[in-house]
């Protein structure tokens, strides 16, 4: 095991805690109307994400506290608990306004299971990798054990229906396999054979087909579904320089669901491109670090762990840029710590606390130990 340097690396967190403040003007203005429609209050939106920008600060702080090897004596419970809860989904799950079952409501509090459910995943392929490397390459003992925690989980996310994040998941976990030293065949075998399911789960999805056809018509130069057309509307207002905080003309109900899946319209908008660069170069410099981090790491279920948690914030990321800005279909998925969302935030805010605590045990560069000695000595 490496040695511990005890200090966290603080270009991880920086960009989140940077990209979280961010979020505050961002949906405060995205949502003001909107929330003001729903309840009467402008600001009820924006107090919710509030609470639940500043319960995810302290989750970052606070989980960073705690080593992650401690996710191993708990692995099964939290494995277990995630797919208990896509189970109860099937028979007790209530549906949303879009007709998936996705969400679990104790009292007066909403829960979105996906958000929990792919960590748990992660922690558990993580550990399993680390433990089975010595054969891993074996199909039937190292590499099929392993899938099956993968396909039960995009089975239960995908049947909600939740195809978007199902195909995360199983994309994301395909990547920490890659870098556990999967046989390549095994992937591609894997992928080859998912295929076809795929392809008739999209078909058997009226929702599906209707974005893949309003895609379509956008790309071809046809009359694009309204709320992408809104979307690069938004863009091309804000410009180079943006309209200004506040002074989005979209979020005036042009643009639906503003504040959430397509609130990176908004930033374009108000803030411009230099903006949308400002975003993405915070983005990019969380996955570089945290790829950086996973490759420095000489534990191989901290390695794995670093690896996937930086995987599917980033991927996650990537696809909710995409989709606002009309490079891909609509998904769904959200802008992990600038879109409206509770379980989102937390769920995204505890892993980046166990990036934070995995980064404490990096292998030191070369010669940083000796001039951490040589400080310790003369103290």
């Amino acid at each position: 095991m490496e040695s511990r340097v005890n200090k966290i690396d603080l270009w991880l967190l920086i960009p989140i805690l940077a990209l979280i403040t961010f979020s505050l003007g961002v949906v405060y203005s995205a949502s003001s109307s909107w929330s003001a429609k729903m309840s009467g209050d402008s600001a009820l939106l924006f107090r919710n994400h509030l609470i639940r920008a500043g319960a995810g600060i302290f989750l970052i702080f606070f989980v960073s506290r705690f080593s992650y090897l401690n996710l191993i004596k708990f692995r099964k419970y939290i494995m277990g608990a995630a797919i208990l809860m896509l189970l109860y989904l099937l028979v007790a799950g209530v549906e949303s306004t879009k007709g998936a079952s996705r969400w679990i409501y104790l009292g007066g509090l909403s829960f979105q299971p996906a958000d929990f459910v792919k960590y748990a995943l992660l922690i558990n392929i993580s550990y399993l990798l680390a433990k089975k490397k010595d054969y891993i390459h074996n199909l039937y003992y190292g590499y099929l054990p392993l899938l099956g925690y993968v396909l039960v989980v995009v089975a239960l996310i995908a049947i909600q229906p939740n195809f978007s994040t199902a195909s995360v998941i199983f994309l994301s976990s395909l990547m920490v396999f890659w870098i556990g030293k999967v046989k390549m065949k095994h992937m591609v075998f894997t992928m080859l054979s998912m295929i076809p399911a795929a392809v008739l789960f999209i078909l058997s999805k009226p929702y599906i087909m209707n974005r893949i056809f309003s895609y379509r018509e956008h790309t071809t130069g046809g009359d694009a579904s309204y709320q992408l057309s809104q979307a690069i509307i938004g863009f091309g207002n804000g410009g180079f320089l943006g309209v200004g905080p506040g002074n989005s003309n979209q979020k005036e109900f042009f643009l639906p669901q503003s504040y959430d899946d397509f609130v990176f319209s908004i930033v374009g908008e108000e803030y411009g491109f230099w903006g949308v660069c400002i975003v993405i170069i915070l983005f990019g410099i969380f996955v570089y670090r945290g790829l950086k981090l996973a490759k420095s790491m000489d534990d191989d279920f901290g390695r794995y762990l670093a690896f996937g948690i930086t995987v599917i914030i980033g991927m996650n990321a990537v696809i909710n840029m995409m989709v606002a800005t009309g490079i891909i279909p609509t998904t769904g998925q959200t802008l992990p710590f600038i879109s409206y969302g509770g379980t989102s935030i937390i769920f995204n805010s505890i892993a980046v606390g166990i990036l934070l605590n995995i980064s404490t045990y990096r292998l030191q560069p070369k010669g940083a130990l000796l001039r951490e000695t040589l400080a310790n000595a003369g103290a």
